[in-house]
């Protein structure tokens, strides 16, 4: 298996972009949206330190917008303040894990109950077109990439504003444990199988089954998450 571990230290180039290119968003915005990818994608490792001054030269920025970043990027639970000596990317503990993952279960659950009840045929389709494409790729970011906007579809039919924005912050908190396990093939031929079994039950509008289905495809992807941090 291959070792996926990464450098905690701060790297010259994991943020080549020039910030001030787009005025539309103010430049904390910029900041904590590039700062939060890279961090969810696994580019910083949990432990790697930043300070706002190596961020703020590096993206040629002032320290204002990094600080602003910083603030929004702790409150969410991505970086923990230390003073005096800047900030560092967080771990989540194992308590916050579980924690995250009940939540998710919980909320993802209810979001496909909600969305059997408003399936149309034009949904189905775009579920079924996701589904055919996730067996023919092979790429660890095209299976991210995809199983997300599976799910966005199945939450877009839900049509429920608030579960939308609570599940944001628990998708974003476990999106590198996405980048993990997608490397694994096992675990990405079981992705497909509970996918199927959601949509299915999605087709039929079988609200019960198809929330049944969705909270086995969370606690599987929790249990095989546990599984490969013992084993790697």
């Amino acid at each position: 298996m291959a070792n996926h571990k990464k450098n905690t230290e701060f790297s010259n180039n994991f943020i080549e972009i020039d910030i001030k290119s787009s005025g539309r968003q103010p430049l904390s915005h910029q900041v904590y949206e590039k700062l939060k990818e890279v961090i969810v994608k696994g580019d910083l490792a949990p432990g790697t330190r930043l300070t706002e001054t190596e961020v703020a030269k590096r993206i040629n920025v002032s320290a204002t917008p990094v600080r602003e970043a910083f603030r929004r990027l702790a409150t969410e639970g991505f970086i923990k303040i230390e003073p005096w000596k800047g900030v560092k990317v967080q771990d989540l503990a194992e308590r916050e894990v579980i924690e995250t993952y009940q939540c998710r279960e919980a909320l993802e659950g209810y979001a496909c109950r909600l969305a059997a009840t408003n399936m149309d045929a034009e949904g189905i389709k775009r579920l079924r077109s996701l589904l055919a494409r996730s067996k023919n790729i092979k790429s660890a970011n095209e299976v991210v990439e995809i199983n997300l906007a599976l799910h966005n579809v199945i939450l877009e039919y839900a049509r429920n504003e608030k579960l939308t924005g609570m599940l944001g912050l628990f998708r974003n908190m476990v999106m590198h444990h996405r980048h993990v396990t997608a490397y694994m093939d096992e675990r990405r031929k079981q992705m497909c199988k509970e996918h199927e079994d959601i949509v299915n039950a999605l087709e039929q509008q079988d609200a019960a089954q198809a929330e049944k289905e969705m909270r086995l495809h969370v606690q599987n992807a929790y249990h095989y998450y546990v599984s490969c941090q013992d084993n790697c």
